[in-house]
């Protein structure tokens, strides 16, 4: 059974929505054959001409195997300490602290842990948005309501009922950047 399918479709196919209105006929223009031009044309037969301009895509499919996976927890409050070291002990904790701080196991494991909690760390000093820092000013940041238009449907033509996981656009041929 296929789980997902992705739909591409480049945004300039899509066009703009097609407004017909009966009219009158009207011939634009009429080209009349001649002959001026026969001398210089080449009969070949058979001809085999391959012409294309549209990008290609590919499809790939993939089925992996499901990862059962499962949520444990643990509460910690005071140990990982060998049995011969006592953790009420100060004396005890202290030695052992420096036996371990003096290992290459732990000095390399430090090295390339502190920048990656640092940088954990800077992450949650943010700003708080919601808080208001400058009381009595109001500031309308809405000079008109928001608004959605839909474009395109896009109909899954499985019988097997399926949600869509992710599209993709691509923005060739987009002249005002829109996608």
């Amino acid at each position: 059974m296929e789980v997902a399918h992705e739909y591409s479709k480049r945004r300039s196919e899509f066009g703009k929505q097609c407004k017909f209105s009966n009219g009158e006929t009207e011939l634009l223009d009429s080209i009349l054959p001649t002959d001026a031009y026969d001398e210089k044309f080449v009969s070949r037969n058979p001809t085999v001409t391959g012409v294309d301009t549209t990008p290609h895509y590919s499809e790939t499919e993939v089925n992996t195997e499901r990862v059962v996976m499962k949520n444990t927890s643990m509460q910690h409050m005071e140990g990982g300490w060998p049995k011969d070291v006592d953790f009420t002990e100060q004396s005890d904790v202290k030695r052992f602290r420096k036996k371990v701080e003096k290992d290459e196991d732990y000095q390399y494991a430090m090295k390339t842990l502190v920048p990656r909690v640092q940088r954990c760390m800077k992450q949650n000093n943010t700003v708080n948005i919601y808080e208001e820092y400058f009381e009595g000013i109001v500031t309308d940041h809405c000079s008109e309501p928001p608004f959605a238009k839909g474009l395109a449907v896009f109909r899954d033509p499985s019988q097997v009922t399926r949600t869509a996981t992710s599209v993709n656009w691509h923005p060739e041929g987009s002249s005002n950047g829109k996608l």
